[in-house]
């Protein structure tokens, strides 16, 4: 039974395959842009307007990369990396194409990353403060300077965004992202869409199948978040994670310490909100040792390498300055999120504090997404034209976007098919499940749209 017309929510970070591949020339379509050579493989820059609903306004230019097929060419995939604000250039070359030699493998950074008019909000000192600045529930129920402060630091970052960036900020949700992607196969090949999108690029990927099924011949969608709002707070698969490696109550002990007593780490400090983040960055891989010696090391009062991981999450560079997975992150996650008011980003935090009693408070409330303009529609998948199977791969312990999540999206497509592997981490293609890379690979390369495919787990 197939839920219907929910906001969309949730945002997630990005795993992908290892391989390589031998150059071959690319087939683009008629009067497609010239393809060059470059760091990336083959290179070119397709203009689309910042808006789709008035395509004789702004332009932006969208970046994009291909690896050439090694054999004779059957046709194109297009490649979405995840993140938001991960290159979809940067990390083609880490895509494995066994199986997929025929095509020619296409992805693009989106807007707001990399060579797609990048844009950070705020950097180094200011964007220290923003991360580090620790809240309490508390503190929202009491209106405290703490509480001011922050409502104060996260209008500054919305104001940050707009300045860099403009109106771009208003049009970063997944109905124009996939405006974005149908641009791309229009002026690049024109055939129909082979789509393969990774935690994020789901959402991006169920976007475009809603508005483009027609065009769809085939795609998988590795780990998305649901569409709709999940059951639970994506914190509390931070705090699963937590609870199946044994860590939760020494993790709490932690954040306990950190919030009473933040352990320097140089000239900065590990505050209990980075060393929330810093925990979750290190639960994707699904291997908990480097987690367990993070812990330890913060036991004994050393909190840089929880401090890393966190940076390695907020982009932070070594030199204190921040690529795009800040702003754009943020931003992108601002709009398709539902809440708008104080209220109801005050009303969620308290739902993951609850959901989620080890992290959830300490993560902090998304105030920045407060006077951001609301979506111009809600983000469903109730009338997708698409009649290929779409495949959604997951993991039974993804803590970053739960095995329930793409369960309920699987459910909600009108085509889909629930793909799960048994294990640990984020990301399920390309992780020792035979038959989740079996089945990814025969819908990607099917000829023929009634191709069987059927809910497989291993």
């Amino acid at each position: 039974m197939h839920r219907r017309g929910r906001h969309a929510a949730g945002v997630a970070a990005l795993v992908l395959l290892g391989g390589c591949t031998a150059p071959s020339p690319p087939a683009p379509a008629a009067n497609g842009p010239a393809w060059r050579d470059c760091a990336f493989g083959r290179c070119t820059e397709v203009a689309v307007p910042v808006d789709p609903l008035a395509p004789d306004g702004r332009r932006i230019t969208l970046a994009v990369a291909m690896r050439p097929a090694s054999a004779p060419r059957a046709g194109a995939i297009f490649v979405h990396p995840g993140g938001p604000g991960v290159s979809g250039r940067e990390r083609l070359a880490s895509v494995d194409r066994s199986g997929l030699e025929a095509y020619d493998l296409i992805a693009w950074d989106p807007r707001g990353v990399g060579g797609s008019r990048p844009f950070a909000c705020l950097d180094g000192p200011d964007a220290d403060a923003f991360l580090a600045h620790d809240l309490s529930l508390a503190d929202a129920e009491a209106d405290t300077p703490a509480w001011r402060r922050a409502r104060a630091e996260a209008a500054a970052f919305g104001a940050a965004c707009r300045a860099d960036a403009g109106d771009l900020v208003d049009h970063l949700d997944a109905a124009t992202q996939a405006a974005d992607l149908e641009a791309l196969r229009a002026r690049l090949t024109g055939e129909p869409l082979r789509f393969l999108g990774f935690s994020e690029g789901g959402r991006v990927g169920a976007a475009y199948a809603e508005a483009h099924g027609e065009q769809v011949a085939a795609m998988v969608l590795d780990s998305p978040p649901d569409v709709n709002p999940p059951t639970a707070p994506q914190a509390a698969g931070f705090d699963a994670a937590l609870a199946r490696a044994g860590l939760a109550g020494r993790a709490a002990a932690v954040l306990a310490r950190t919030a009473s007593d933040p352990p320097a780490v140089g000239e900065r400090a590990l505050t209990r909100p980075l060393a929330a983040a810093g925990m979750v960055a290190l639960t994707y891989a699904g291997d908990t040792t480097v987690l367990a010696d993070a812990l330890a090391a913060a036991e004994a009062g050393d909190g840089a390498p929880l401090l890393d991981a966190a940076d390695g999450l907020a982009g932070r560079r070594p030199d204190g300055s921040y690529g795009p997975l800040l702003g754009t992150f943020r931003a992108t996650t601002c709009a398709d999120t539902p809440w708008r008011d104080e209220a109801s980003a005050v009303a969620a935090w308290r739902e993951a504090a609850t959901a989620a009693p080890t992290l959830g408070e300490a993560l902090g409330p998304d105030l920045v997404c407060v006077g951001f303009p609301a979506p111009a529609a809600p983000l469903t998948v109730a009338g997708s034209a698409v009649r290929v199977p779409i495949l959604v791969l997951a993991s039974t312990g993804d803590p970053a976007t739960p095995h329930a999540g793409s369960e309920a999206l699987a459910d909600d497509l009108a085509t889909g098919v629930l793909i799960t592997r048994e294990g640990k981490g984020h990301g399920a293609l390309g992780r020792g499940a035979a038959c989740v890379d079996e089945a990814a690979r025969a819908a990607l390369t099917a000829g023929d749209s009634r191709f069987d495919v059927g809910p497989r787990r291993c």
